[in-house]
This record gives C-alpha cells, sequence and structure tokens, in this order.
C-alpha cells in the first residue's frame, strides 16, 4: 500500500526509539512482566501514531480496542462479546470522525496519505475504505507485533547463549529477528476459502473449500530448512519464512513490525544484558487457532 513508503516507516524509527525508552525507563529492578511493561504499549501506541490519532487518545483508544482476538477467533461468555462489542463500536465510530477530519483537513500521517490518493482518484477509496483500514489496521498493528515481540524474547531468554551473542553483538538483531519470526511466529495459521479447484502435493481441494494454512508448519518445513527444529539466531535463510504471508497477501505492515522489534531487542541488549525469565511461570497464551503470544512475560529485571 502506497502509505506504507519508506519515508513513512523511516520518519517514524525516532518516535519508535523515544517511546521504547520511555517504557524502559520506568521499568525498575524485580520481577516485571515485559508485556504489559512494554510489547503492549509499544506497537500500540506506534500503530496509533503512524495512523495519526493524536497522543490524548491514546489510552482510551486501547481500552476500546479490548481482546479482539477474543471476539473473533475465540470463546468469550455472554459478557464479554457484549462488552467487547460495545468498545468496538464506539472504536469505528471514533475512526468515521477521525477519518472525516482528515478529508477536511489533511496532515502529515498515514491517513491523511490516504486521503490523498482518494482525491487523485475517487474511484480508488471511498471513505468508507479508509474508516475500514484505519480500524482494522489498528488491531492488525498491533496484537500481533505485541505477541511475536512476547515470544522473541521468551525466545531468546530460554536460549541463554543466543541472548548473550546478541548482547554481546547487537548487529546480529536484524537476523535474530528472522529466525524468530521463521521459528515462533505470533501468527502460526491462518484460513483461506479457495477460488477454484486446485492440487496441492497430490491433494484434489475443490472450489470454494474452507483451507486452514498451517503457516508455522511450513517455517518449519525439514524440505526448505535444514534442521528446522533448531533455533538458531545464525542461520542464513531464515528469511525465507512465511510469518507474513506471499504475494498479494504479504503484510503490508511487515516493515514496521521487523522495526519495532528490532528497536525493542536493541534496546533490551543495551540496557538489560543480565535479564532473566522468572523461573516456574506458566505461560498463557489466547484461547485460539490463529494468533499466538504470551499474554504475560515475567522476568527478573537487573538493579
Amino acid at each position: 500500500m502506497t502509505g506504507f513508503s519508506p519515508r513513512r516507516i523511516a520518519a517514524l524509527e525516532p518516535k519508535v526509539w523515544a517511546k521504547a525508552t520511555e517504557l524502559v525507563d520506568a521499568i525498575k529492578p524485580g520481577q516485571v512482566d515485559l508485556v504489559s511493561a512494554l510489547t503492549y504499549p509499544l506497537p500500540a501506541y506506534m500503530i496509533f501514531t503512524f495512523i495519526g490519532f493524536p497522543d490524548e487518545d491514546m489510552d482510551m483508544l486501547k481500552s476500546w480496542c479490548g481482546n479482539r482476538i477474543a471476539f473473533s477467533w475465540g470463546r468469550p461468555s455472554g459478557d464479554e462479546q457484549r462488552e467487547i462489542a460495545t468498545n468496538m463500536t464506539h472504536y469505528w465510530e471514533y475512526c468515521e470522525n477521525f477519518v472525516a477530519e482528515r478529508a477536511a483537513r489533511p496532515v502529515d500521517d498515514f491517513t491523511s496519505d490516504l486521503i490523498r490518493i482518494r482525491e487523485e482518484n475517487p474511484d480508488t477509496l471511498s471513505l468508507e475504505d479508509i474508516t475500514n483500514v484505519a480500524y482494522g489496521l489498528s488491531f492488525a498493528g498491533h496484537e500481533t507485533t505485541t505477541s511475536f515481540t512476547g515470544n522473541a524474547i521468551r525466545q531468546l531468554l530460554a536460549n541463554p547463549e543466543q541472548w548473550a551473542a546478541i548482547c554481546s553483538d547487537r548487529g546480529l538483531i536484524s537476523k535474530a529477528v528472522e529466525e524468530l519470526l521463521r521459528y515462533d511466529s505470533s501468527i502460526p495459521a491462518w484460513r483461506r476459502v479457495t477460488t477454484r479447484a486446485v492440487d496441492v502435493g497430490g491433494v484434489e481441494i475443490p472450489a470454494e473449500a474452507k483451507v486452514l494454512i498451517l503457516l508455522g508448519a511450513a517455517n518449519r518445513d525439514p524440505k526448505h530448512f535444514e534442521d528446522p527444529e533448531t533455533f538458531d539466531i545464525r542461520r542464513g535463510d531464515s528469511r525465507r519464512h512465511l510469518a507474513f504471508g506471499k504475494g498479494i497477501h504479504y503484510c503490508i505492515g511487515a516493515p514496521l513490525a521487523r522495526m519495532e522489534a528490532r528497536i525493542a531487542l536493541d534496546l533490551l541488549a543495551q540496557r538489560a544484558p543480565d535479564m532473566r525469565l522468572t523461573q516456574d511461570q506458566d505461560f498463557d497464551f489466547p484461547a485460539n487457532v490463529s494468533f499466538r503470544g504470551p499474554r504475560s512475560l515475567l522476568v527478573e529485571w537487573p538493579g
């Protein structure tokens, strides 16, 4: 998508560093939940900033976003469904009003980029389309990055020799991010419906069939990755993973997700190289098939 230009992503990087530094500065020595302290607030703030939402609305918007994973992919109770649906309605109305305001007075943000595309070619996007992008992007660019960054930190701390390697040579971080995406992606599976009959590996799949695509299994396919069950941040071909999809379904937010994870790991390696996982904690994951990341991640933060 045009709005996800290299210029737009590059302009956001100093803000990611500043917000990540602010969050890390607030962490006190002792036991800390890195999900609530860092991996949840950082992607939420950055995707809202990218879209163009004002800083003073951030807390309200985060409260409205709620647990939309549970609503669409989980098994929430009746009361939980009503609460989440109410928050989603409030959030949709906010996005409608925000897009209408940007249409009247464009500025320098992603939403305004979409407004300008619409002005150049009204048949390309409607205001409702832009509202839908803003509404959906905040979820896609928030929950998945939160989950991935939590998975990444957990895997590195569970493999202390690889965490130590990153801390001593932060030049390894970009390659480590790709291996972490391959080894422990936040979206291990996705759903699709076939548009026509197709043969996949000798199996006939009819048209209009519901298919569950196991991206996590593909990322550990021994036909494509040597010793795929081994986590190795120095692996040379990790970037061949399918964590962001492929082709026309490739995630438009991949550069932003990579940047946020890279900055978070770089900052943690600088500031807390002696950080360790809290022993004997039970990791809790959302009860659904498509999204995977720890709800909490307890670590011992050095003094």
